[in-house]
């Protein structure tokens, strides 16, 4: 017996039922500051609105979205798994994109099914107290990780802006050449950067330590946060 060429490759439908979409419910995308006006919104969000079936290739190659194959490798994902999809991509399986003219308002519509999509401020907030960092796109929360700050109070409380000095392998000219990767300044030699120690305690001369693992929350952070974008840093 043949096997017909939709077998050789095996998807599992991914549970997304379109009447729990809400029409003309507005959705938050997402940015990275390395890679400069490319869009991305969280694939099941826009699956429910454009109420669209998926389904994952099971050997992990590729996601079918409205029968359009998404490379795995073309989506990013936030550290807790959440696979985000590019308008690109929305655009090549069928959605279609219309940016205001007047104002860059953007909606994604396929049939009649719709919603704006609405690119918010970046904002960061490290609590020395609780040791933790969150950041958010407007409402969206995109991270949320456990820190190390400076011990004995060495990592100042303020309202400071990120940038401009960035670095995928910065070494630190204070401390022997110590590794900082994905270091990201905030305040003159005070930076968000990753660390192979990150204990849940103040532990580092004053800069913030984040975790090379479990999603790598120092990489996201580095690639996600723009230039200037604002980092409240609180002592509760």
């Amino acid at each position: 017996m043949k096997i017909g060429p939709l077998l050789l490759c095996a998807f599992a439908l991914i549970l997304l039922n379109p009447t729990h979409a809400k029409a003309e419910a507005s959705v938050e995308a997402v940015t990275f500051a390395l890679q400069p006006g490319v869009i991305y919104v969280p694939l099941y969000e826009a699956a429910w609105q454009l109420h669209w079936q998926a389904e994952r290739d099971l050997a992990g190659r590729c996601i079918r979205l409205h029968d359009f194959a998404v490379p795995a490798a073309s989506l990013r994902h936030f550290i807790d798994g959440t696979e985000l999809i590019r308008t690109t991509d929305l655009e090549l399986a069928g959605a279609r994109v219309n940016i205001n003219a007047d104002d860059g308002s953007m909606v994604v519509w396929y049939g009649f099914h719709r919603f704006p999509l609405i690119v918010s401020p970046k904002q960061v907030e490290v609590s020395l107290a609780k040791q933790q960092l969150r950041a958010w796109q407007g409402s969206r929360l995109v991270l949320q990780t456990h820190i190390s700050s400076g011990r004995d109070g060495r990592t100042p409380a303020g309202n400071f802006t990120a940038g401009p000095f960035r670095q995928r392998m910065h070494y630190s000219k204070l401390y022997h050449n110590a590794p900082m990767p994905w270091s990201v300044q905030i305040y003159g030699n005070v930076f968000i950067h990753g660390f192979t120690s990150v204990p849940n305690y103040p532990a580092s001369h004053g800069c913030i330590r984040v975790p090379l693992d479990g999603g790598n929350p120092a990489k996201f952070i580095y690639e996600w946060i723009d230039d200037g974008s604002p980092v409240r840093v609180v002592r509760n």
